[in-house]
């Protein structure tokens, strides 16, 4: 069992939408960031509860059990870091291949945009994988057999479910890195501050 708190660290109850933590996050966050003048520590322990309560497996287990897994909230935070670095020196080497000057480019604003696209595609395919384990499970209820013997289709459309259960658990992942890298791009005004960040996370 652990004292953190992330509910406490957020100022939310434990019912918040994930909607909810998100803006509660952005606040804190904007006030503990140590290039605003905030606590290094207090940024830290911010970071930390909204990476466990964004998380929907990690938010589980602490509701349950109070336990907070350190290496999954690292990982989470690395991972992040990955997506922004990748992002940024994607937007770097476009702008060096099509000849424009580094210092007129908005790097932020360019990742922003394609870390909003990200969401937006993360999104749909997790909405298309519920549609299909929806599908599945209904058709999965119509296909009876008139004796108790073991159904072959039905145990073939349930190891479908699993798989496609598997795969949204890949897509909220991956839309819950990108909503991380957006309120994390939020936090910077320069470049300079990114690449910094950016330094500090490998």
């Amino acid at each position: 069992m652990t004292a953190f708190d992330p509910y406490a660290v957020l100022g939310v109850a434990r019912a918040a939408t994930a909607g909810a933590i998100k803006a509660a996050y952005r606040k804190r966050v904007r006030h503990a960031h140590p290039d605003r003048g905030g606590d290094p520590a207090e940024f830290i322990v911010v970071v930390r509860a909204f990476g466990l309560l964004s998380d929907p497996e990690l938010r589980r287990v602490f509701d349950e059990t109070g336990i907070v897994d350190l290496d999954s909230l690292k990982n989470f935070r690395r991972d992040v870091a990955v997506v922004l670095a990748d992002m940024f020196d994607a937007a770097v080497q476009s702008a060096a291949n099509a000849g424009l000057k580094l210092t007129q480019v908005d790097f932020i604003e360019l990742m922003t945009s394609a870390v909003a696209k990200g969401m937006a595609e993360a999104r749909t395919q997790s909405q298309r994988i519920d549609d299909e384990i929806a599908a599945l499970t209904d058709l999965s209820q119509r296909i009876r057999r008139h004796d108790d013997r073991e159904n072959i289709f039905v145990a073939r459309l349930n190891a479908q479910v699993v798989a496609r259960s598997e795969q949204r658990s890949v897509a909220r992942r991956r839309l819950l890195i990108l909503e991380t890298a957006s309120v994390e791009l939020g936090n910077y005004e320069s470049d300079v501050e990114l690449i910094a960040a950016l330094d500090a996370a490998s």
